[in-house]
């Protein structure tokens, strides 16, 4: 006599049948990777854009700094100004580039310090920006 009693089991979906839990058939789907960090249902995901939006999200939670910015890392408020001897080594470079024919770039804080010069660090100042379309590079 049988152990079981009622009426026989009906099929489940996926082809498992009336197979133990712990036995698969050959029909049952393969099984997940459970080492991918990029999986469905993972808090952290390793793709720059939820790493962004993660930092972001962080950074509304930080109370403001002294300069108003909220989120340290891009914050350049707080950085030192030019010295005169990296001033002259922008000018030294953009003149040397000029000199073989191409156009450099050179950082806005950099081409406005040249402009407070004046004299000849003021047109060369007119002609880098006037080149790079006044964008700042």
């Amino acid at each position: 006599m049988s152990a079981r009693t009622g009426p026989p089991r009906k099929e489940r979906p996926g082809g498992l049948g009336t197979a133990g839990s712990n036995q698969k058939s050959a029909e049952a789907p393969p099984t997940t990777n459970t080492t991918d960090p990029n999986r469905p249902g993972r808090l952290c995901g390793t793709d720059t854009v939820s790493q962004l939006r993660r930092r972001r999200h962080a950074s509304w939670r930080l109370p403001s700094l002294q300069c108003g910015c909220r989120d340290p890392s891009p914050c350049r408020c707080t950085d030192p100004s030019l010295s005169e001897r990296q001033v002259d080594y922008w000018r030294d470079a953009a003149v040397h580039v000029l000199s073989t024919g191409c156009m450099p770039l050179v950082p806005l804080e950099a081409r406005r310090a040249l402009w407070r010069r004046g004299g000849a660090d003021r047109v060369l100042a007119k002609l880098l920006h006037d080149v790079c379309g006044g964008e700042a590079a």
